[in-house]
């Protein structure tokens, strides 16, 4: 999925006021968390692009079917949610969020082995 898709998709479940460059903003944050935080503490599967210098709605994200759309989509329902102040809102969001988040993550644990040189030994 494309960045202006998942954009188009946000916009059409919660009009908002945010110009797409704020939300290409946020959907490049995130990105880069999946890449910090996920993607390099486990070895490489092959394959993988490095992270993109300009973010724009052709950019493909980085996370793909089936964990796509639920976690960007409930990363930008944070966001817009978080900035308006709607704080009850945020919190539905979060949980969401926290959930796919947790998905994604459980998948990336099962498929790929932790670099080595983590600190752990036996």
């Amino acid at each position: 999925m494309t960045a202006g898709e998942l954009i188009a998709q946000v916009d059409a479940l919660r009009p908002n006021h945010y110009s797409v460059e704020e939300k290409l903003r946020w959907l490049q944050r995130i990105d880069g968390q999946i890449l910090r935080e996920l993607e390099e503490t486990h070895v490489k599967s092959g394959g993988e692009s490095a992270f993109p210098a300009d973010y724009t709605e052709e950019t493909e994200l980085r996370v793909g079917f089936p964990y796509d759309s639920e976690l960007y989509t409930a990363y930008l329902f944070c966001q817009i949610d978080l900035h308006n102040g709607e704080i009850g809102k945020y919190n539905q969001s979060m949980s969401l969020l926290s959930a796919a988040w947790r998905q994604l993550a459980d998948s990336v644990n099962r498929e790929r082995l932790p670099e080595s040189g983590s600190g752990w030994k036996l």
